[in-house]
């Protein structure tokens, strides 16, 4: 399979617990190959690291220290490229902030409604006497406000409906083909490895690289 585990290289092998049940705090480290594929195959990323690393200790015939430095070089080689194509995932992230925090103030905020209305509305501004409370305030833009969030609200369920559906059916066109390429990359760029193995670490592996800087950072204290 790719996977052996040489126990010469690394120590004895751990025994994990009665009839083989590991237990749920177990470190991958210490599991057997058996019990590391079947993590593997249930799509557990740390598994799949632990399956790569002791693929290199069968294929390069090292130790594990030796293993984990080559494991870091493919991990940071995995990640690198990729801020454009997680572009619109960012773009999407910071647009959903943006309008929650905006949509207070433009249904709430005298100032910043009688601002919006004089640029983008140009309703007719009621009494004094009907703008005295923040929810007075709310229901003379709510006359303008209702409409897109109403419309954006309905088209978000509706797109949340058919994510869900397309989950259902195992569906993720824009992450599958990412992943995808980048598996194909990552093999070509290591090709003394099995593809296989390098092509089911970087499918479960993040698009964005916060754990390879944290551990840089944490690296780099010591």
């Amino acid at each position: 399979n790719g996977a052996h585990y040489n126990p010469k290289m690394n120590g004895e092998r751990t025994h994990i617990g009665p009839r083989g049940v590991p237990p749920i705090s177990i470190c991958v480290k210490d599991m057997d190959d058996n019990t590391l594929l079947t993590f593997g195959a249930l799509n557990d990323h740390s598994a799949r690291e632990e399956i790569l690393k002791r693929h290199i200790m069968d294929t390069d015939f090292c130790s594990y220290e030796t293993a984990c430095d080559m494991f870091n070089t493919i991990a940071a080689r995995n990640m690198k490229g990729y801020y454009m194509v997680t572009l619109p995932y960012k773009i999407g992230i910071s647009s959903a902030i943006f309008a929650g925090v905006v949509a207070f103030p433009l249904v709430f905020h005298l100032p910043t409604i009688e601002w919006f209305n004089e640029w983008a509305v140009t309703c007719d501004i009621p009494e004094a006497r009907e703008l005295e409370t923040p929810l007075e305030v709310s229901i003379w833009a709510w006359n303008w406000m209702e409409p897109p969030l109403g419309t954006i609200s309905f088209a978000l369920l509706c797109s949340q409906y058919a994510r869900s559906q397309m989950n259902n059916l195992g569906v993720r066109p824009y992450t599958r083909w990412i992943k995808s390429r980048r598996g194909h990359a990552l093999a070509e760029a290591f090709p003394m490895y099995d593809e296989k193995i390098l092509a089911a670490y970087s499918e479960t592996a993040d698009l964005q690289d916060w754990q390879i800087k944290w551990l840089e950072k944490r690296r780099n204290r010591k």
